[in-house]
């Protein structure tokens, strides 16, 4: 007969991994149709990389704490002859900086990222369940846990506003849309101040992180019947990740309708 504590180990055993598999409810994306093979290759200093939309990629670290399926983005294709050896993007990481390998036959399979070798030695957004193993030849290369941004300080002035509403060009280039409001939609106070954040992956589109980039910024309002009204004037100024301006104040007039005050 097996030795009861010897039983009662197996059924914790069985009863933790249940456990984990229940930590991803989520699916890990599958393989698309006619996934590609990545092989690892050396590279001219001798690390082992992969070859990816022209960038290459070398081991970097591996998992700090738990990491949710959810977090994986593209299912990329598999690494060598194993399909359960799958390359993935991740969700947090907008640049594609990092790849995430994981294997999806077992449950205590412990991811492992590549890092792009063109960030070395520089200080990149990198999600925080991302740990460096300390290579060598990664050097000082730097890696920050939150996003940068830009901030503008913005004040509604105008009565029955719920929401101003902007869109964003860096550069001449369409950015992004957004809006301001408060989390239960009543109507803005005025002075209260709100803001706008332009984040860091909206402006490594079209500009190098470090460098000044030009910001034009178009708004509209709605007010607390559902109407949509544009706001004349607009916002243009230099600004940097880590700048902040203040402030805009949205007003209102008979004659002139809703217009933007820059101070």
């Amino acid at each position: 007969m097996m030795n009861k504590k010897i039983l009662a180990l197996i059924l914790s055993g069985a009863f933790l991994m249940s456990g984990c598999s229940l930590i991803n409810r989520t699916p890990a994306p599958d393989l698309p149709a006619g996934a590609p093979s990545f092989t690892q290759e050396s590279s001219s200093t001798g690390e082992a990389v992969i070859n990816y939309n022209g960038r290459e990629y070398a081991f970097f670290g591996t998992l700090n704490g738990s990491m949710s399926n959810e977090s994986l983005g593209e299912c990329l294709g598999y690494i060598g002859d194993d399909e359960n050896e799958r390359l993935y993007t991740l969700m947090e990481d907008p640049f594609d900086n990092y790849l995430v390998a994981k294997n999806t036959s077992g449950v205590m399979d412990q991811p492992g990222f590549y890092r792009a070798t063109d960030t070395k030695n520089k200080d990149i957004l990198t999600p925080s369940y991302i740990e460096s193993l300390g290579y060598e030849s990664w050097g000082s290369s730097g890696l920050h846990y939150e996003e940068r941004t830009a901030v503008i300080g913005i004040v509604c002035e105008a009565d029955n506003v719920v929401e101003i509403k902007y869109s964003a060009d860096i550069n001449g280039e369409h950015s992004n849309i957004g809006g301001v409001r408060y989390g239960n939609m009543g109507v803005l106070k005025h002075g209260d101040l709100l803001t706008i954040e332009i984040l860091e992956r909206s402006v490594v589109k079209f500009t190098e992180p470090d460098k000044p980039f030009s910001v034009r910024i178009t708004f509209t309002v709605i007010d607390k019947s559902g109407n949509e009204s544009k706001v004349n004037g607009e916002f243009t100024h230099d600004m940097m990740l880590g700048g902040y301006f203040r402030q805009l104040e949205v007003h209102y007039s008979e004659c002139e309708g809703y217009f933007l005050v820059v101070n």
